[in-house]
């Protein structure tokens, strides 16, 4: 959340999920097993994580100091390379105050529309989301 971006790779079936998400897309971000930890707009098109440069750096990403482990795995192989989303982060939660309930939607796709009604009412509510900033 530090530098705005989600990410995810490994394989094009990862990777081609963000390809899908356009600027201006609202996202909410899930840590499997622990709940939702933030709630954004998409502000940069995916790229593959060699190229990419969060919004307000001014080196790519994977010259800032990073906590995951071998973010630059495969980084010249694009099929394999991990790829970005800028996301300009609206509400955020640290990983220990992550935003769930029994009988969360939570899903294995990296992007996926949530149309949960419970769900969708629990995200608005802990995240403060009004009709105005859907």
């Amino acid at each position: 959340m530090k530098y705005g971006y989600l990410g995810a790779g490994q394989g094009a079936k990862y990777s081609r999920a963000l390809q899908n998400l356009k600027i201006g897309s609202k996202v909410f971000a899930y840590m499997k097993g622990l709940g939702y930890v933030g709630y954004g707009e998409v502000v940069q098109a995916a790229t593959p994580i060699r190229d990419f440069v969060p919004e307000g750096q001014k080196k790519p990403i994977l010259k800032l100091p990073l906590k995951a482990p071998r973010p630059g795995l495969h980084a010249a192989n694009r099929e394999l390379s991990e790829w970005c989303v800028g996301v300009r982060w609206h509400k955020t939660f640290a990983r220990e105050h992550a935003k769930t309930f029994k009988g969360v939607f939570a899903n294995q796709n990296i992007v996926c529309k949530l149309r949960d009604p419970s769900t969708t009412r629990f995200l608005e509510k802990e995240f403060g989301i009004t009709d105005g900033s859907k």
